[in-house]
């Protein structure tokens, strides 16, 4: 189970990446059809890969390791204490902004939300880089 989460993990990773860069020279906006729709799926696989690295590689990781179920932020702290992120609070606010895509409502500030997403994607990346390194670990 935990092998092919992390496959799709690390597929989710690399179209992160790849929208990442197909949205690095866009400017704040206004923006072309295209460009929006580029953004939009930014921000979209984000919001997956943040929902993959939560709510199911650490559950997993916290199922092996028998640790009992908890809160979303018991799996964020059991995953900053494995090394997972380099700052406390880092693995949260990736959680707070995929929260802000799922939810988005008509008047909010987009040209910030996308903005968030591309400062954000790295922490997110290299958490879940060091997920897929612990999930090679312990097979």
């Amino acid at each position: 189970m935990l092998q092919g989460e992390s496959a799709r993990a690390q597929q989710a990773a690399d179209h992160l990446r790849w929208s990442l860069g197909r949205c690095q020279a866009l400017g704040p906006g206004p923006w072309a059809p295209d460009e929006l729709e580029r953004l939009e799926s930014m921000a979209s696989r984000f919001a997956r890969l943040s929902d993959l690295l939560t709510q199911r590689i650490m559950r997993l990781a916290d199922e092996l390791e028998l640790e009992a179920p908890g809160s979303l932020i018991d799996r964020i702290r059991r995953a900053e204490k494995r090394g997972w992120s380099d700052s406390d609070g880092q693995l949260m606010r990736v959680r707070e902004l995929r929260n802000l895509i799922a939810h988005e409502y008509e008047d909010e500030d987009l040209p910030a939300l996308y903005a968030e997403v591309q400062r954000s994607s790295p922490a997110l990346l290299h958490a879940v880089d060091r997920a897929l390194a612990w999930s090679q670990q312990i097979r």
